[in-house]
């Protein structure tokens, strides 16, 4: 296996094991779902890219939602009024467009793209 493919690989496997945990709603407090629902995310249908601690009660990362929009978002478990959420949906295209043949490692790329690999599942489904 090529150096790339390993790294798409792990990449991959990381990207899985944290939606597993997060689709189960064990990733993180009831907190942080319940502000994804509020900012309307339907948690099981969307595809988080990456999340981290910034702070002692507040995490920053990204998440596809179900629609196939891109939100940063840094949650604030304290205080949900300081939470903020972006949509950075148009740069992020750029991103994924710019790097699936360059870098097809990168967590945005892999992650857009088992987006649509759940979107086909849930459709197919119907």
């Amino acid at each position: 296996m090529s150096t790339e493919a390993r790294r798409i690989e792990l990449t991959k496997k990381e990207i899985v094991d944290v939606n597993a945990k997060f689709h189960q709603k064990i990733l993180l407090e009831s907190e942080f779902y319940r502000q994804l629902m509020q900012a309307g995310c339907v948690f099981n249908q969307c595809i988080l890219i990456s999340i981290f601690p910034d702070g002692s009660n507040t995490y920053c990362g990204k998440v596809i939602r179900q629609d196939g929009r891109v939100i940063d978002f840094d949650i604030d478990f304290d205080a949900a009024d300081y939470s903020i959420w972006t949509d950075t949906t148009d740069a992020f295209h750029e991103i994924y467009e710019k790097n699936k043949s360059s870098k097809p490692w990168m967590k945005e790329v892999i992650a857009y793209d088992l987006f649509h690999e759940l979107e086909r599942v849930s459709t197919s489904k119907r």
